[in-house]
């Protein structure tokens, strides 16, 4: 553990290469993205083989309706990065004392919210999407075991916020790895050597959540910097929370809303039968892997911007802008990449002896998967938004874009064809009509930021 707390060198988002800088601060974001993806994969290779697949059927019961309800908070915790990102670009200790203060107390009373409310009304909410009787109980005793976690879980999800704040995307990444490495052998453990079924997947899960709550609360109280965490001095300040809220509630809010239309268009998957529903969920699993590429870029343009918009440093936004689009472009060459040379052999991980269910899975992998890069320009585009302060204004850009767009092509270029490739281009197309609105809001929140800069009386 004393590893962890020691000194790290933090990316200077204010000062040097912003391509290398960026790079440096997005790769260990990818990677702690990538080890938790293939944590949750062992979870559930775990209980599928050695619990029964009535088990398997329980874990993933829950796991639409766990992410839904974090949704808000986790979205909270952006607001956490910004808040805080611009207080310490602005050196201003005292108020980022004030936000670290703020934020791990709002994680605390959040992870006691949500934990009352998955416990009491597991049952109901399982109901209300039609799990099967015969996994009923299963089901709920697995999510009321994982939603007694919540607490450790908002803790590690805003401390690390706190933590990337500063430009160290490293300690997180550790502790993942540490975590990871614990919820596997205790996954194996309660279910091959105690007999455990679902129950003992979610156990395992909670410890190693603890573990990453223990971690990080470590390194906060022991940096001995603007973010060092006094318990003593917890408390909400109006002020921050206020910022916290006005930033974060939108990107929240989004991540809900946004997955209406996912579910839509798995609704429509699913229409085809279950050898096109085998190879879409294997193409999408990948998928997934891309996403965090993409994902990890708007974290870095997000916090790069508000340190930068907090240090007065207006003419780097651009700089920073046109960096993280180099890195997308980067990445999609590797994606691109992937696909073509290793998207069959990937694909037989997950559907070996399909022949069928594999020709969608290349076909959605080609069409879906070479199209990422307009995702990842429509992510860097929210990251440096954000960061600028325009929430609110993104969230709408990005609903019409990505979920209201997406539902009108389904609704009438999909339902005229009735044509799967048709269904994919939703995706693709939403990006850009997404992307395409916010350069828009972009331009204009840029062009207000250097009216104000040009009428800021000069710094003595």
């Amino acid at each position: 553990m004393k590893a962890l707390a020691t000194k790290t060198k933090n990316v200077n988002m204010l000062e040097g290469s912003l391509f290398f800088n960026l790079l440096k601060f997005a790769l260990p974001l990818v990677l702690t993205g990538i080890l938790q993806r293939l944590y949750h994969a062992a979870d559930i290779v775990v209980v599928g083989r050695y619990a029964g697949a009535d088990a398997l059927a329980a874990v993933g019961a829950s796991g639409s309706l766990t992410t839904l309800i974090l949704d808000l908070f986790t979205g909270l915790s952006i607001g956490v990065s910004v808040v805080l990102g611009r207080a310490l670009g602005a050196k201003n200790k005292e108020d980022a004392q004030k936000t670290v203060h703020t934020a791990m107390l709002i994680s605390v009373f959040g992870g006691i919210l949500i934990s009352v409310f998955g416990i009491v009304f597991a049952a109901p909410l399982l109901r209300m999407i039609e799990v099967p009787a015969d996994i009923m109980a299963q089901a709920k005793l697995y999510m009321q075991i994982v939603f007694a976690g919540k607490v450790p879980v908002l803790i590690y999800t805003f401390g690390s916020a706190i933590v990337r704040a500063k430009g160290d995307t490293k300690r997180p990444l550790y502790i993942i790895t540490i975590s990871g490495i614990i919820n596997v052998v205790l996954n194996l453990f309660f279910v091959i050597v105690c007999k455990m079924r679902a129950e003992g997947v979610a156990v395992a899960t909670v410890i190693s959540q603890i573990f990453t709550a223990v971690a990080i609360l470590y390194v906060l109280i022991s940096d001995e910097d603007e973010t060092k965490l006094s318990f003593k001095k917890l408390r909400i300040h109006k002020t921050q929370l206020l910022e916290i809220m006005r930033i974060g509630l939108p990107a929240g809010i989004q991540s809900s809303i946004f997955s209406v239309s996912n579910v839509i268009v798995q609704a429509n998957v699913n229409a085809f039968g279950s050898v096109v529903l085998a190879g879409n969920t294997a193409s999408a699993n990948i998928g997934g892997f891309y996403y965090i590429m993409f994902h990890s870029l708007q974290q870095s343009a997000l916090a790069f911007v508000s340190q930068n918009i907090g240090a007065k440093n207006y003419d780097r936004i651009g700089k920073i802008l046109k960096n993280s689009f180099a890195l997308v472009g980067i990445f999609e060459v590797i994606i691109c990449l992937v696909s073509f040379t290793l998207g069959e052999n990937l694909l037989k991980i997950y559907i070996p002896d399909d022949a069928a269910a594999l020709a969608v899975g290349i076909k959605r992998l080609y069409l879906v998967g070479c199209c990422y890069g307009f995702n990842g320009l429509m992510s860097v585009m929210i990251g440096v938004l954000r960061g600028m302060g325009y929430s609110v204004s993104t969230m709408v850009m990005n609903i019409i874009g990505s979920c209201a767009i997406r539902i009108l092509w389904i609704f009438t270029a999909f339902e005229a064809v009735k044509k799967l490739e048709v269904l994919y281009l939703s995706y693709p197309i939403s990006w850009i009509s997404a992307f395409i609105g916010l350069i828009i809001l972009y331009f204009f929140a840029k062009r207000k930021l250097d009216k104000n800069a040009e009428s800021a009386p000069p710094v003595a």
